[in-house]
């Protein structure tokens, strides 16, 4: 824990990541991994939120009474931006708040005058406007790595107007694509009456510039990988145990339903029926990532084992399982190794997104390319020529296409990454750039630097009246609950 010191950089997020990005189990981890170098060239400093870890440029914030609340409501709020149902416990919003104040405490003073602030994840939505009045100085982003749902979804939530608050602390805040863009506009705009125009709130007298700027693929790292002894090692060793003669399909999830993996689990049990190849000529091998933690990502696991279950009752041998299910939870090694193992990838999310791991797994098979499967509800999947692209709640079309990932079909279709890859150093110092500039070194209308563009297609430029369903989100104090909050406390 450093005490004492000023730092130009600070990297708030929910906890502080491993020291090598090999070692990361999460792709948002490999990626804050990925920028340690960075942060220290600049004398930066991390803040987690969790308040584990010590270590030069480690800001030491403590975790209040209640903080598994505060990251299970923050848990919640990566389900509802999936859709997903998000039942909140009672009072957990004031652990979250509390959170909150604790870290915008230590960054407030360990922040160097005009520092730059880069605010990561769900658990600290509220710390921009925290930190904008206590240090009006500072440089904000606020970079979500998921999804932000449809305004009539978002605004379900009580505390929708303080959540939108906090965000709008902040100068830029980064989304993962163009959907969400639009929709934090729409619900800045249309539901709380603020101005909004050309991919910019207006929040008072400042400018919060919201851009789609997405979370890369680290293929250059994952080609590295590919190419170790130790990775190819394990790779053959996982394939061999299989036993499998013909192709396997890969299929690698959290518990998030969002993830589609029921949905591939039917489709996959469409394409047993209907072909009813041999056992062991072609399998599914499906790795489930991290523990569920919400009632939501329970159910769904439970859903997901009783499905595969069924399907290997139904079509399996003795000693042959069609499904190979395997609860573990892989770094970046492991992952890689995977990959090699495999023959295609199917992956499909239900909403919109990006799926990393589609272009990972063609980076690791190299040249010509590989088998995979994304979904047209993907960000990305206009970006990998060559994949297979579905609608995940077709059984029937979503069937074929697993025939002809396993080749039945004639030569199964190859997937390339043709863009050049962007480090995460490279992805980083861009959105550094725009926010220590304000957002107004660069065009209004125009995209920033790299793979990023604002998703305002429509321009509002008038203040909604206040009325019932348009009032302004309300600020709140480092030492006092949200207007909302206070009301429902009865104070």
């Amino acid at each position: 824990m450093t005490r004492g010191r000023r730092y130009g950089l600070v990297v708030a997020a929910d906890r502080l990541p491993p020291t090598d990005p090999d070692d990361a189990r999460e792709p948002v981890d490999a990626a804050l991994a990925s920028l340690r170098p960075l942060v220290a060239a600049q004398s930066g400093a991390w803040a987690p939120a969790c308040g584990r870890g010590t270590g030069e440029g480690v800001i030491g914030v403590a975790p209040p009474p209640g903080a598994a609340a505060a990251a299970l409501g923050a848990r919640l709020l990566h389900s509802l931006d999936h859709h997903q149902p998000a039942d909140f416990p009672p009072g957990w919003f004031e652990s979250y708040l509390s959170v909150n104040r604790r870290v915008a405490a230590a960054v407030a003073s360990s922040a160097a005058g005009a520092a730059t602030v880069w605010v990561h994840g769900h658990q600290l939505q509220l710390l921009p406007r925290m930190l904008r009045r206590l240090r009006p100085d500072l440089s904000i982003a606020v970079q979500l790595h998921c999804a932000f749902p449809p305004a009539e979804t978002y605004a379900r939530l009580p505390e929708h107007r303080a959540l939108l608050s906090g965000l709008l602390g902040a100068d830029v805040i980064a989304l993962p694509h163009p959907r969400s863009v639009d929709n934090l506009l729409d619900l800045a705009g249309r539901v709380h009456g603020l101005p909004v125009r050309d991919g910019r709130i207006a929040a008072g007298h400042r400018g919060v510039r919201v851009v789609a700027y997405p979370l890369p693929a680290d293929t250059a790292a994952v080609r590295r990988l590919a190419a170790s002894p130790q990775v190819q090692a394990l790779a053959a060793r996982l394939r061999a145990a299989l036993r499998v003669t013909g192709p396997v399909l890969l299929s690698v999830a959290g518990w998030d339903p969002a993830d589609g993996v029921e949905q591939r689990l039917h489709a996959f049990e469409r394409f047993l029926s209907r072909h009813r190849p041999a056992p062991g000529t072609v399998t599914l091998l499906h790795v489930a990532c991290g523990q569920p933690r919400t009632p939501a990502e329970h159910a769904q696991r439970e859903r997901t084992e009783r499905l595969i279950a069924k399907i290997n009752g139904g079509h399996a041998s003795v000693g042959q399982a069609v499904v190979h299910y395997v609860r573990s939870d892989p770094d970046r090694r492991d992952l890689t190794a995977l990959y090699l193992a495999c023959d295609g990838m199917l992956a499909t999310p239900t909403h919109h997104g990006a799926v990393a791991a589609a272009h990972e797994f063609a980076a690791a098979h190299g040249d010509p390319g590989a088998t995979v499967v994304t979904s047209e509800s993907s960000s990305t999947s206009g970006a990998l020529p060559g994949a297979i692209v579905i609608n995940p709640h077709d059984t029937v079309a979503y069937a074929e296409a697993v025939a002809r990932a396993a080749g039945l079909r004639g030569p199964a279709p190859l997937a390339r990454d043709t863009d050049p890859p962007v480090a995460p150093e490279t992805w980083a110092q861009r959105l550094l750039y725009a926010v220590r500039a304000r957002g107004a070194a660069l065009p209004d209308a125009g995209p920033l630097p790299g793979p990023a563009t604002t998703g305002a297609r429509a321009t509002r430029t008038r203040r909604l009246p206040a009325a019932p369903g348009h009032t302004r989100p309300g600020g709140h104090e480092p030492g006092w609950l949200p207007l909302a909050a206070r009301r429902a406390a009865g104070r």
